[in-house]
């Protein structure tokens, strides 16, 4: 097999575990539970250059952005409908939310969420933040009028945008940030699905309520 996931649950491994079963395609799991000492080791780093996770390898090829590890497999392992392509119409759109969800969301709810543990070094001022939620405050509002009458970020449906979205509204869920019925609704949909419910199965109990 030459696909395998280096997974933590609640991590933004979900995401590229979720394409995998999207996709239909087989990999080996490697799961391990947080622990940030064994995570920041010269063991673990062999693994994951940077002691993060997502870590997806093929064969010798590691990537370790979660994004990017859902471009590349729909890329080398494709064409899937989950993708699409540079001359729809949509393709604008569907690059904006495939990586918006984590530059431009996941990323200012984890410096939140450092802030919130309460010690260095991930203490940010009060004010920065401030900074940070406002950000999620506008990109949760824009995201509101996107999905005004549908169902999925896109017209044509269900797409990897979906997915990379789907874990920044669970994070977000986690760090107890207040969303509105259409994107409540919305995560309901996404998590409804089976490739979904596979990629979130093994959270942690205090996560656990919040997929449903």
């Amino acid at each position: 097999m030459s696909l395998t996931l280096i997974h933590c649950p609640a991590t933004r491994s979900i995401r590229a575990r979720w394409l995998l079963e999207e996709m239909g395609l087989a990999y080996e799991l490697k799961s391990y539970d947080y622990d940030g000492a064994y995570f920041a080791s010269d063991e673990f780093r062999k693994l994951s250059p940077m002691g993060k996770l997502p870590a997806l390898y093929d064969g010798d090829e590691v990537i370790i952005e979660s994004t990017a590890i859902l471009h590349y497999l729909l890329g080398r392992y494709g064409p899937s409908p989950l993708a699409v392509p540079a001359d729809d119409p949509e393709y604008g759109t569907y690059l904006q939310w495939l990586h918006m969800a984590e530059g431009g969301m996941a990323n200012y709810l984890a410096v939140s969420f450092g802030h919130s543990m309460n010690s260095d070094p991930y203490k940010v001022s009060e004010g920065f933040d401030g900074y940070c939620r406002y950000q999620i405050e506008k990109a949760y509002a824009m995201l509101d009028r996107q999905l005004t009458g549908r169902d999925y970020l896109l017209a044509r449906g269900f797409t990897a945008a979906d997915i990379s979205l789907g874990y920044t509204i669970f994070f977000a869920k986690a760090l107890g940030i207040p969303s509105s019925e259409t994107i409540d609704a919305y995560f309901g949909r996404l998590t409804r699905r089976p490739a979904a419910q596979k990629a979130f199965s093994d959270l942690p109990k205090p996560f656990a309520a919040l997929v449903g």
